[in-house]
Order: structure tokens, then sequence, then C-alpha cells
């Protein structure tokens, strides 16, 4: 691939893919992808490469082919305006392909080596020139491929594009200037109250991966005072960093008055206790536990809701439509520490202090949870809760549930005889309801054997006598 011109008549390499020029199309291909072929014109290509960057239905049959064929005209086509339409249309494809793109011609290229005269060759040496490209498909990749080659002037290279006039060249260059060394947080701070959802979101990126005090400093006051766009994007960054300040910020943020920010913390205090051995799980359990009261739709809503996210197992599991229109992402140890967290805040939990039926009743419905882990706390944890309302001798009566707001003992046997719930999900509720009988007996025998604090032999006698 080239910004040169080059004749009509060149020959081009095959190494992208067979479909387009070298390839054979189906019947089941859109017309754009043949006419993608060296025998039209410079004009009709362009014009096929841009219809094949609007992916619709009728092309997903075709999906793969499309992608190969615009990968090809993106590096071999002799004509500068296709490449740059088979750019652009691949990005609409798939952000990754412009990468994977840039990861070509970087190989082609041969990296960004330094030659005897101490300058930048090769891709370096491409990819800087392309930032500086009227043609902002060519800009874009530019700031990509300098990213991914990188050298000693990339970084400076990449931050004269900040300003650039397209908001995918200004998000690709903050990005990338992080990634190859770049350390300057002021330079990064305008970019973190772009107005445009990408650059904002990159340039997040871009303070994670400086990781420094004042880049968490910034990403700190940004969670605090942005916009409700700036601190989603921030919350959901700061779980990458493993630090004890990022945690903090996060845990701040826990009380954000957006519920979507809310959620996303709550996903990010989950991960970092999964991941980090920085921020231990105890530490941050006992300072939520320092927020009680709870509110009913505060923190054990939030926690909740991460514990009962899908993961991306779970997601291929479930037919189309289960999943269809969300978004959230959550692996399989972060929700198992957000369903501990869960459980210790509502273990916690004033039960005069807000309604609890809804967080009981989730727990009870865990019982039969998709993750194994997951419905065994919340079959540990049922006991110990019942223990902590009503009378507190572990047996769920009259004044627990009323406490509760939920008749537990009449949900564990509607679960244990529902034929429609696992084998599982049964005998964890029959093992529950097990031992609130055992609890049942060991109360009755507290309340019917007298205990004699004896410290000397005489003291027994002395009871006795009386």
């Amino acid at each position: 691939m080239d910004d040169r011109p080059r004749p009509d008549g060149a020959d081009g390499s095959a190494e992208s893919g067979g479909t387009g020029r070298g390839g054979r199309p189906t019947d089941d291909d859109p017309p754009a992808l043949a006419r993608l072929d060296r025998r039209f014109d410079a004009s009709t290509r362009r014009e096929a490469a841009e219809a094949l960057g609007s992916p619709s239905s009728s092309m997903s049959a075709a999906a793969s082919r499309i992608v190969d064929g615009l990968f090809e005209a993106a590096l071999d086509d002799p004509d500068e305006t296709v490449r740059a339409a088979a750019i652009e249309s691949l990005y609409f494809h798939g952000d990754d392909h412009v990468d994977r793109l840039g990861r070509r011609v970087a190989d082609r290229r041969g990296g960004g080596a330094e030659d005897g005269s101490g300058k930048t060759s090769g891709a370096a040496e491409t990819f800087s020139r392309w930032l500086r490209h009227d043609r902002a498909a060519y800009r874009m990749l530019g700031a990509t491929g300098l990213s991914t080659v990188g050298d000693e002037g990339a970084a400076p290279r990449l931050r004269e594009a900040f300003d650039d006039g397209d908001a995918r060249v200004r998000a690709r260059a903050v990005r990338g200037y992080a990634r190859v060394g770049g350390e300057a947080v002021e330079a990064v701070r305008p970019l973190v109250n772009a107005r445009n959802d990408l650059v904002r979101g990159a340039a997040v990126d871009a303070l994670v991966t400086i990781e420094s005090d004042d880049a968490v400093e910034l990403l700190a006051r940004a969670a605090r005072r942005g916009n409700e766009g700036l601190r989603l994007a921030v919350v959901r960054r700061l779980g990458a960093l493993g630090r004890r300040d990022a945690t903090g910020v996060l845990l701040g943020s826990l009380r954000d008055p957006s519920a979507s920010v809310r959620r996303a913390a709550a996903r990010s205090v989950a991960a970092v206790i999964a991941e980090a051995d920085a921020v231990p799980a105890g530490d941050v359990r006992d300072r939520l536990l320092a927020e009680r009261p709870f509110e009913a739709d505060g923190l054990l809503a939030v926690f909740r809701a991460v514990a009962a996210e899908r993961t991306g197992a779970d997601r291929r599991a479930a037919p189309a439509d289960a999943t269809a229109g969300s978004e959230e992402r959550v692996d399989t140890e972060t929700k198992r520490y957000a369903a501990w967290l869960y459980c210790e805040l509502l273990e916690s939990a004033d039960p005069t202090a807000a309604d609890r039926s809804t967080a009981v009743e989730w727990l009870i419905d865990a019982l039969d949870h998709r993750d194994r882990l997951v419905a065994d706390f919340a079959a540990a944890y049922l006991p110990r809760i019942a223990s902590t309302s009503g009378t507190g001798d572990g047996l769920p009566d009259d004044e627990t549930d009323s406490a509760l707001g939920v008749d537990i003992k009449r949900n564990l046997r509607a679960l244990a005889g529902d034929e429609a719930a696992s084998d599982a999900a049964r005998e964890r509720a029959r093992a529950v309801l097990r031992r609130f009988k055992r609890a049942v007996v060991e109360a009755a025998a507290d309340r019917d054997v007298e205990y004699v604090y004896v410290r000397w032999p005489a003291d027994y006698t002395e009871s006795y006598n009386e």
C-alpha cells in the first residue's frame, strides 16, 4: 500500500485475500464486490468500495469476503481514492480492521528501524507521512500504524495530531501517544473534555496507560466534575489500574447521581479486587460497610445488578434474543466478587433502615444462578442474613420474615419443589431449610439448658445451694 499514484495496470499482491480481483465471487456476493476488480475504471472501483462500507443484513452472508476484498483494495489498488475509500469502509465494518491493516502495512514496510543516519525509515516513516495526508482515511491509518510500530520520535508526531479535524484521527493519536511512551498529562487534558465521545474515551484510555500520579488525579477530577458521559468513561476504565487511589475514586463514584455510572463503578470495583493484589478485598468491603445505612437503590442494587450480568460464556449459550440490546460485559471472577460484596453488604444492612425484600428475594432466586459459586454464596449467606434479623437465633420465624419483608421458608419450599428449577437449585433450597431446622433444635437447647459461669470449684457449690 502506498499513497503515491500507480498505473492501473500495475500488479498487486494477493496476500490479503482471494476475493475481488483474484477471487471468484459467489451468487450471494453483493454486486459491488465484483466491481472492485481492476477491469473496472477507478471511479467505479471507488464507488464500489464506498458502497461496501454500509453493512446491511443482505451483506451478512458475504461479510468475510467483503472485508477480504476491501483489504486487498486498501493495500494494492493503484488509485489513491480507491484505497482511501476502502480504508473508510473497513473502519465501518469494524474498528479492529483498521488496526489489522496498520499491522499489515508495517509488516510490508519492515517496521520502524532507524537507518545509518539516525532517521526513521520503513513503516514509521510511511505512517508519519500519512499523518499529514490530505485524506482523513490515511491520517487515521497513519496514527494507527505509528502507535503500533513506534520509534523515538513517534510520541511528538502523534501529539501533533491531537488537533486534527477528524475525531477518529484525534482518538487514535492520543491513545497511541500513551502507548508509545508519551507522558505529558497536560497535552492530554484538553481531549478529556472533548465533546466527541470517541475522543473523550481515547483520552481516558491514554491517562490510564500513562498511570502517573498526575494522570490519576486528572481522572479523579473528571469522575467528580465531568458530565455523565465522561464520568462513565472514567469509571469503566479505572478498574484496569489496580491502584488504591484509583479504587478510592471508584468507591466515590458508587454515590454518583447517575445509575449507569454507579453500576459501572460497581463493576470496576469488583474487577479490581478480583484481579489486583494491591487492593485487598477485605479493605474494599470495610470501606463499603462504613457507608451504612444502605439505600434500597444504592450499593445493594448496583452490586446485585453486576452479579446478575451475563458473562461472555452465558451470552454464547443463550438465545440471540435473550442478549439483544445489552452492551454489558463482565467476566466470571468480577461477577463472583460482586456477588460476595452484595452478600456482605446485605448481611450488615440495618433491617429498619431500608426495605430488604427485593434484596433477599434475589438471593433466594440466586440459588439457581448460572454460576455455581454465586449460587453457593447465596446458600451460605441466606441463614446468616436471617439470623441477623428478627430474633437473631438463626431461625426465619414470623418476626424475622416481617423484618426482611419476605417469607423465606415459603419461598425456599417453593423452590425445593419447583420442577422447572435445576436439580442443584432444589438441593440448595433443601440444604438451607435443613440448616434452619438445625437452628431450631440448637435454639431450643440454648433456652432449656442452664449455664453457670464457673471460675473456681466453690462457685458451682454456691450456685447449686442457692
